[in-house]
């Protein structure tokens, strides 16, 4: 958009903000902003969210696990005041296959928010609300930890796999949740705020959510952990060391991008690939399945790769 210059006394130049832009971040007469020279250009930021205040979700006849989602993707959105409404005060738990109280579902995924609390609760009606003074500021220690938590998880879901331990696996549905908290948060960052960059906010949430669903198959696979028990034998073991190899490149390459890092991870790709064909005559039924689980996470990695590379541009 074109704005014209204004000339005040014999120095001073002036341009005046667009009112929609002004609007939607709630600017107002004496706020400061920041202004940051890029060669010809100039960069305004400000560290006001986008002005979403208040969205109200009626979740009668929702299960368990869509009503979480139907919360949580409200709090990604970046709405600080979130009303719940439902009919019926118990719901279905899909996966055990028993009833649970809506309420009880409700607090459950409040706690895995950062930031909001129940402020107004009824038998039928829940009112969330941020109480927290968030920035974008907190954006890149927020992520930094979400991939230590990652790192973690999965160097004991692989323990846990290969050294039968089942207690270990047991942890990783909490460690799970930990870093999915960390995910909603981040997030919300990046809806409410953008990232410093704005060129680099579609590409950081594109890689966020799908460090989400990474998280999510680790659960799965440590859930069926429990189930079967199995005892791996060495194909499995050496398929699963490149599985975590791929991994840990991945990881390592996000912070210190080498472009020889990128060919380390094609190859254990590539290598746990063959891998996983290969062997899945060889071993068990449960087996198999755990490695074709654990092998999906390897497609978003290269995604993830490729998202990475874009940001080096």
């Amino acid at each position: 958009m074109k704005r014209k210059v204004i000339q005040i006394a014999n120095s001073t130049q002036l341009i005046s903000l667009p009112r929609k832009w002004a609007v939607k971040h709630g600017i107002k007469k004496g706020d400061e902003i920041d202004v940051e020279e890029q060669g010809n250009k100039l960069i305004i930021d400000t560290e006001k969210g986008v002005d979403l205040e208040r969205i109200e979700l009626d979740i009668t006849g929702l299960d368990r696990s869509s009503i979480m989602y139907y919360m949580r993707s409200a709090y990604r959105k970046g709405y600080d005041e979130i009303a719940i409404k439902f009919d019926d005060p118990l719901t279905t738990h899909f996966r055990l296959n028993k009833k649970l109280k809506v309420l009880s579902i409700i607090h459950t995924e409040v706690n895995r928010l950062v930031g909001v609390e129940i402020i107004k609760q009824t038998e039928n009606f829940c009112l969330i609300k941020d109480i927290s003074q968030s920035s974008i500021k907190e954006f890149d220690n927020v992520l930094r930890r979400i991939f230590l938590l990652l790192k973690d998880t999965n160097n004991d879901l692989m323990n846990g796999l290969k050294k039968r331990d089942f207690v270990l696996a047991e942890t990783i549905e909490e460690k799970h949740d930990t870093i999915t908290k960390f995910v909603s948060y981040c997030l919300r960052l990046l809806n409410k705020y953008g990232y410093e960059d704005s060129k680099k906010t579609a590409i950081l949430y594109h890689t966020i959510a799908s460090l989400d669903k990474i998280t999510d198959i680790m659960k799965y696979v440590a859930r069926d952990t429990l189930i079967y028990k199995p005892t791996l034998k060495k194909e499995s073991k050496a398929t699963l060391d490149l599985i975590n190899n791929s991994m840990e490149s991945y990881f390592d390459l996000f912070y210190k991008f080498e472009k020889n890092k990128i060919m380390d991870f094609t190859r254990n790709r590539d290598q746990a690939i063959k891998m996983i064909k290969s062997s899945s005559k060889k071993i068990s039924s449960e087996e198999v399945r755990l490695l074709n689980t654990m092998g999906g996470s390897l497609e978003i990695l290269l995604d993830l790769v490729e998202a990475r590379m874009s940001l080096e541009h």
